[in-house]
């Protein structure tokens, strides 16, 4: 290991401690770590915050703009990705042969929506975030984006996408929207959604929190409230953050995980062959397929068990996503003709096309 990367584990394991010791000291302190309302909400601000409180008790108060996030965020990518690197070694050669395989394999990054909103996002000339896309509309939006999510990490200033999964995300829509490889250099990723982060890992009642938020009341700030979202949240969700020239290796080292601790059963047999044949893949489709099967309805508690995905992310790119980073817009074969008829789809009509067959 070069003296640079020693330093950058030492600086992660520094930091790690440190906001721990500072997290304690600051308990009297404004659980909530939010844009003050002279400043613009950005995607990330929330977590940026955080992680700015954790190093120092006197206030900074100098602004977060939309620069020095990304810039945080790269920093913090770094430094967590050099912490798996450490807790993770020493690779088997399996292991070593899957990250090796992997940095070749560019990754599915699939947004999916309602067939309703496909209109205006042809429309607008790309996918626009929560924030954006009400403004160009005369009547609500019926987004798929939670308000707790928005507490947690600025989620109404971001655009989302699927990083791994071949077909995205089924619940998040009915059209798939492919995009370019490129487009993650415009973005930031967890391996979850911000709810499965909250009440699986926080393990508080985000349903609850998102029901108390929809209806038009704040969360509580106390912390001792199981409804609150304050700093520890955002501290402890700010650890997972991965920028996009470690997408690749925050997923195989997921899946390592994912092969370290697969139990002695028929399941945990039938997923290490799953394994196995990852890596002499050759085709990128059938290589994610693999990585991430398919949901499928009326397997068995085995079966299940033995399709467990090797690992997932969950993109974030901040306020809008332009279609020059769509590939392709794949709708039912119901849908088809319909779409190729509206006079917002010309500019794009030879990307418009019917989805894989078996696909929701």
């Amino acid at each position: 290991m070069s003296d640079r990367c020693g330093f950058i584990i030492l600086l992660a394991l520094f930091c790690c401690s440190y906001g721990q010791r500072i997290a304690i000291a600051q308990q009297t302190a404004t659980p909530n770590a939010v844009a003050a309302p002279q400043e613009k909400p950005l995607a990330g601000y929330p977590i940026a915050a955080a992680r700015r409180r954790a190093i120092a008790t006197a206030p900074f108060h100098r602004p977060l703009d939309e620069d020095t996030i990304k810039k945080w965020m790269d920093i913090s990518s770094q430094c967590t990705i050099a912490e798996f690197e450490l807790f993770l070694a020493p690779l088997s050669p399996q292991e070593a042969k899957l990250l090796a395989k992997i940095e070749k394999m560019p990754p599915p990054i699939v947004n999916r929506l309602y067939f309703e909103h496909l209109r205006s996002v042809l429309k607008n000339g790309g996918l626009y975030s929560l924030t954006l896309e009400e403004k160009t509309l005369d009547k609500p939006f019926q987004h798929t984006t939670p308000a707790v999510e928005n507490e947690l990490f600025g989620a109404f200033e971001c655009v989302f996408a699927s990083v791994g999964p071949p077909n995205g995300s089924p619940r998040y829509g009915d059209v798939i929207i492919r995009m370019k490889d490129s487009v993650r250099e415009t973005g930031w990723a967890t391996p979850f959604s911000g709810m499965h982060f909250i009440y699986a890992i926080r393990h508080q009642p985000a349903r609850k929190m998102q029901d108390l938020l929809a209806s038009g009341k704040p969360l509580p700030t106390a912390r001792t409230n199981p409804l609150s979202l304050g700093f520890d949240d955002r501290l402890s969700y700010s650890h997972y953050i991965v920028t996009e020239q470690y997408w690749h290796k925050a997923l195989a080292y997921q899946a390592i995980l994912v092969l370290r601790n697969l139990e002695n059963t028929k399941s945990g047999d039938l997923a290490r062959q799953r394994f196995e044949a990852m890596l002499v893949e050759q085709d990128a489709k059938k290589f994610w397929a693999l990585f991430i099967p398919a949901r499928e309805k009326g397997l068995s508690a085995q079966e299940e068990a033995a399709r467990v995905p090797f690992g997932y992310l969950e993109a974030k790119f901040p306020n809008k996503l332009s279609m020059d980073f769509v590939t392709s817009i794949e709708v039912s074969p119901e849908q088809l003709a319909e779409v190729r008829t509206w006079p917002e789809a010309k500019p794009y009509l030879s990307r418009i096309r019917v989805k894989p067959h078996g696909v929701d």
